[in-house]
């Protein structure tokens, strides 16, 4: 049991609850059909900002981190919206994907040179096992990149590291296994291990979205709640401690930062849009190890829903990201949320 929960609460950093949407029009589905009005806020001062200003301000950066909750559709539009910004600005980019691990770059290469169709890229990239999630979230944003000529980087680090590790800790890859990680691996940042702690208190074992890999063995369209994932097992016999854990979360961020700089690093003139989990996309996430490795132009972008219940002041309240995309919900969805709450207020005190 101890395993389970330890594994819900590093997932939930990039997982979260957040309100169904109303279904959009027939001939929008998809991505395309959850576009929302939104304004963009400063995280760190809470001052709204233009949002030319704000599309600017990224395109002038060579490095911009935007985070998802992995199955809300709101938070891929985002995504798709900021590539698309960006590829009209950035004449030499590439687009980092939490999503694929580091054994499938040959994979993306293929599928960015048009070599193989998106059926091939998912299966030979184990793209169900793995991450789980519905391709739909992805497709059109890696098809913008790949119309734009962008690279396509497999920033995540390997499923089979990152169970050994849960299980055993660093300590136990062999040299060829640690090889497969970045050389530089800090576990002593506090600043980090405090978020991380707050994390694993706030969730004291409650359930919470499966964001490393596919979801659990029921629940295989990544549309449910659990704990497995292609990254953490539950594995009842064994008991992995809370540093093993934190490890394998510190792999995450170091390996998708590494991966990052290194093809700045070989491409002067290049800038990279990383889509990743919401935990991953701050201050003291990847953002940060990347300006350790060098890379001092980079941002944060964290996408909000302005529900009306206080989620856009419990991000700036404890800002760890540089802007906040606030999407309006319509007024009949707002007050449809706010009855639920009522809802279960009341029988919460019954």
């Amino acid at each position: 049991m101890r395993a389970r929960l330890l594994g819900i609460a590093v997932l939930a950093a990039c997982g979260g609850a957040y309100p169904a949407p109303r279904p959009p029009a027939p001939q929008q589905r998809g991505i395309e059909g959850a576009a929302l009005p939104y304004t963009v806020l400063d995280a760190k001062t809470g001052h709204q900002i233009e949002t030319s200003a704000f599309w600017d301000k990224l395109a002038r950066e060579r490095a911009v981190c935007v985070g998802e909750e992995h199955k809300n559709p709101h938070h891929h539009w985002v995504e798709l919206e900021v590539v698309r910004h960006l590829a009209k600005s950035w004449p030499h980019f590439a687009l980092g994907l939490e999503m694929f691990q580091r054994p499938f770059q040959g994979v993306l290469d293929d599928f960015a040179s048009k070599k193989i169709d998106e059926a091939t890229l998912r299966s030979r990239s184990g793209w169900e096992d793995r991450w789980g999630f519905d391709f739909g979230f992805y497709g059109p944003t890696i098809a913008v990149a790949v119309d734009a000529h962008a690279a396509l980087l497999a920033l995540n680090a390997a499923k089979e590291i990152t169970h050994k590790v849960a299980m055993k800790g660093l300590e136990a890859l062999t040299p060829e296994e640690r090889a497969q990680l970045p050389a530089e691996i800090v576990l002593t940042d506090k600043k980090h291990r405090a978020w991380f702690d707050a994390l694993m208190e706030d969730m004291g074992g409650g359930d919470a979205h499966s964001p490393h890999g596919a979801p659990p063995p029921d629940d295989k369209t990544g549309s449910g709640s659990g704990s497995g994932s292609g990254s953490i097992p539950e594995m009842p016999h064994e008991m992995p401690t809370a540093d093993h854990i934190y490890a394998v979360q510190v792999i995450w961020d170091e390996t998708m930062a590494d991966g990052a700089a290194k093809w700045l690093a070989a491409n002067k003139d290049g800038h990279v849009v990383i889509l990743a989990g919401s935990g991953h996309c701050h201050d003291s996430g990847i953002v940060g190890r990347l300006k350790r490795r060098g890379i001092t132009d980079v941002v944060s972008v964290r996408s909000v829903i302005d529900d009306g219940q206080g989620g856009v002041a419990e991000e700036l309240a404890k800002p760890i990201t540089d802007f906040l995309v606030v999407l309006d919900l319509p007024e009949d969805v707002k007050k449809q949320m706010a009855e639920h709450k009522d809802d279960k207020d009341d029988k919460a005190t019954e």
